[in-house]
């Protein structure tokens, strides 16, 4: 299998994202992750061998636990530190794997955050793990954004609940932590990116009771600005119609948090294990469009939204121009892609998106936000 591009299609529109070395840590370090990142794209290239030799890969992980070893010599963070040990130490695989991926995911790393070994690619590709890499710093502005949605979180359900006309309840949520990436490789360095990862469940580890979702700021930005942006011609905006520049981030991080804290709003008794035996892939469609229409909610809460400095409109615009973007993917092939497709055709009914892609694509901000309330109605009534 040709695995650096999924899903196959005739041509593939490569678009680059810059990843430069922070200079917040030494030479000497960098050149160790440098020479782990070209170890695991070999290790990754060892597991698409139809007969891989598995001599071969214990050499490569045995001299990756080596390197990692001289990268943690580097580092001042204690929970940095102790990351890459955890690394190092679940590289060789069995139970120590399980072990230390869980206790990875409630560090709070300050310096590198990082992970090498087995990791989940996109569901219609492979149910496989293969192995990857990546390296990134803590982004702390952006990180506030987040702890902010986070801290009015709570009240911010209670009032939803209430304006939805339901009991609505949160399960514990996973943590967030925010990096600028500058190092990728493996399965994770393929085509598309994920600009997210949720550990330890994507390496394998189900049910821990210990969750985080890893965002890569800077691949994230650059999905919107090199794909999001090129949509809004399609409804005639313009640059004063949408998050500027140097704040598109704030506005990204808040709604993808609520979308993760979303994912977390239930009923009491919802049961999506019951949906997923029935249709696996519509129960995961249900869900994304869940989390996202929740995420969304919450971002415009006022408390947030003005503690935030987010203006509704252009966070709208914004939204929209992400479901086009996550529907350009291909609704078959991936979940959020068929949650963006459920939201279009909606919010279309509603009569808050129309007009055609040949005389101009129109979105009625004023009542935007209501239509997307009624929707989260029909989607707790339907599937919660």
């Amino acid at each position: 299998m040709n695995g650096i591009f999924w899903p196959p299609r005739r041509q593939h529109v490569i678009r680059t994202v810059d990843l430069p070395v922070p200079g917040t840590l030494p030479p000497a370090l960098i050149e160790q992750i440098g020479n782990i990142l070209m170890q695991v794209d070999a290790l990754r290239s060892v597991q698409s061998c139809s007969d891989p030799e598995q001599r071969v890969e214990n050499e490569l992980k045995k001299s990756i636990a080596s390197r990692l070893a001289a990268v943690s010599a580097h580092l001042q963070d204690a929970d940095s530190n102790q990351a890459v040990g955890f690394i190092a130490e679940g590289l060789m695989g069995g139970e120590a794997f399980a072990t230390m991926s869980q206790a990875q995911a409630g560090l709070d790393e300050q310096e590198l955050v990082c992970h090498v070994g087995p990791l989940s690619t996109w569901l219609g590709k492979s149910r496989a793990m293969f192995y990857s890499a990546f390296f990134g710093t803590p982004n702390k502005p952006l990180q506030r954004v987040s702890d902010c949605v986070d801290e009015h979180f709570s009240e911010a359900l209670e009032r939803l609940a209430g304006t939805l006309g339901a009991p609505l309840q949160a399960l514990r949520h996973c943590a967030y932590k925010i990096v600028d990436l500058f190092g990728i490789a493996g399965e994770a360095n393929y085509f598309p990116k994920h600009f997210a990862y949720f550990m330890p469940e994507d390496q394998g580890v189900k049910y821990s009771p210990v969750k985080r979702t890893i965002v890569f700021s800077n691949t994230y930005r650059n999905l919107y600005d090199k794909i999001a942006l090129e949509q809004a011609p399609l409804f005639n905006w313009q640059a004063a119609d949408l998050p500027a520049p140097d704040e598109v981030e704030r506005y990204l991080i808040t709604w993808f948090r609520g979308h993760d804290l979303g994912h977390s709003i239930v009923l009491a008794q919802t049961r999506f294990g019951q949906l997923s035996k029935h249709d696996r892939w519509g129960s995961m469609v249900i869900q994304e469009a869940l989390a996202d229409v929740f995420g969304f909610l919450l971002s415009v809460d006022e408390p947030i939204a003005s503690s935030l400095a987010l203006e509704p409109a252009k966070l709208i615009r914004m939204y929209v121009l992400e479901l086009f973007r996550y529907l350009r993917r291909g609704p078959r092939q991936f979940p959020d892609a068929g949650s963006a497709y459920i939201q279009l055709n909606l919010l279309q009914d509603a009569g808050v998106i129309g007009g055609t892609p040949s005389s101009g694509l129109t979105v009625d901000t004023d009542g935007f936000v209501g239509a997307m309330r009624a929707i989260a109605q029909g989607l707790i009534s339907a599937a919660l």
